[in-house]
């Protein structure tokens, strides 16, 4: 962390189980992680549904997603959407400036290129399928099902920094096996696409969207006022591809829903190719049913962290200097009875001293001393937090 800088934690709350609140929440984080310190001006009645979070430094605007699908034609509760908040420069306090439609159910990601004044959002949409019934051309009736479209969405950004009209939308297309015997979404999860995330790679160039019912990695050349495909690479089935990083090398790591691997590709800043390196298992021995959620590379490009949710841990991996993987350490959470509860998302800080992981199942967010040599996690602190999800770190 820069000297005389103060460095706040957000925290996006969001529904789970029984629990109505949300919003986001503020803390003060002492250089170390080893202090965690509650701060008023968090925001608790938008977005209930808080996930991702993204920060523009130069505007000091923190950008969210309420991660909901609306309720139909005449909504009574808000509806889905994208939301921006001026970050007070002294004090950390959040103070609403706008939203923008989601154009698409459950948005699962957000990221900002400040530079080019572009914000972009992944809408996974829900497992739910609807029934038509309709009449075919040779005046047969038969059954037609439909899901929730998926999207990626280019916005562009004001210059107070508050977001301004759609410029783009991506309708993805394609599925899996429709339904499948996975007990995720009642065997619906491949049913229909539900893109994850939306990650800028270290040049700027390019957006990346991983999808895991076609499980395909959709690569875009951003800069415009729409959106370019430049790359798709085709997954096998069943790994369903749900998150991705960059290193300081310009290679990008890889969570895999439905396989719990972790899989690590070069990246051409040129064209936007993908080239496959290493894949390796995230699990340890366990058997049960396991969903892999997100993942962290460290600032010094040697170890990346992900967390599995079933499992319910945090695994790091050594990464070697040809980008291949080893297993190197793992620290379990607190368990959760259904993975779709479990802890989906974790932040390294800034200089990478200490990595911050938001514990759903047990409502409290902890924190990990990270060994620069060889990765290893040592627990530091935790403070309660009522359904924590996800963690942007703010330098003031």
């Amino acid at each position: 962390m820069s000297k005389g800088k103060k460095l706040i934690a957000y925290v996006g709350c969001n529904h789970v189980a029984n629990f109505e609140g949300g919003g986001i929440s503020v803390f003060e984080v002492s250089e170390d992680g080893s202090s965690i310190t509650p701060l008023p001006g968090g925001v608790e009645d938008m977005p209930k549904r808080a996930g991702y979070l993204a920060y523009a430094p130069k505007a000091k605007v923190l950008y969210s997603v309420d991660e909901r699908k609306t309720d139909g034609r005449g909504p009574k509760k808000p509806a889905s959407c994208v939301l921006s908040f001026k970050v007070d420069p002294e004090s950390g306090k959040l103070t609403f400036l706008n939203s923008q439609p989601s154009l698409g159910a459950m948005p699962a990601s957000i990221t900002v290129d400040e530079e080019k004044k572009l914000l972009f959002t992944a809408n996974h949409g829900f497992f739910d399928h609807v029934v038509k019934v309709v009449e075919t051309a040779d005046g047969k009736w038969v059954e037609k099902f439909e899901y929730d479209d998926s999207t990626v969405v280019q916005y562009g950004i004001a210059e107070d920094g508050s977001i301004s009209d759609v410029q783009d939308v991506f309708v993805l297309t394609g599925y899996g096996t429709d339904p499948n015997d996975s007990p995720q979404g009642g065997g619906h999860a491949q049913a229909s696409p539900h893109a994850h995330i939306v990650v800028i790679d270290p040049s700027g160039k390019f957006l990346v969207v991983c999808e895991k019912a076609g499980e395909r990695i959709y690569v875009y050349r951003i800069g415009g006022k729409r959106l370019e495909l430049a790359s798709v690479y085709q997954c096998p089935a069943g790994t369903g591809p749900r998150h991705a990083a960059f290193d300081n090398k310009g290679r990008m790591f890889m969570t895999c829903e439905f396989s719990s691997e972790l899989w690590s590709f070069d990246f051409d800043a040129t064209s936007g190719v993908l080239s496959f390196i290493d894949k390796q298992s995230t699990l340890s021995g366990f058997k049960g049913r396991n969903e892999t959620a997100t993942l962290q590379v460290h600032p010094n490009g040697r170890f990346v962290y992900m967390n599995n949710r079933g499992q319910d841990d945090v695994v790091w991996f050594s990464i070697s200097e040809d980008g291949h993987l080893k297993k190197a350490g793992r620290v379990e959470l607190s368990k959760s009875e259904d993975p779709k509860d479990a802890t989906r998302c974790m932040t390294l800080s800034p200089d990478g001293a200490f990595l911050l992981v938001p514990d759903r199942p047990a409502d409290v967010i902890r924190s990990y001393a990270v060994d620069p040599n060889d990765g290893s996690l040592k627990a530091m602190t935790e403070v309660p937090v009522q359904n924590p999800v996800f963690i942007q770190f703010v330098e003031l």
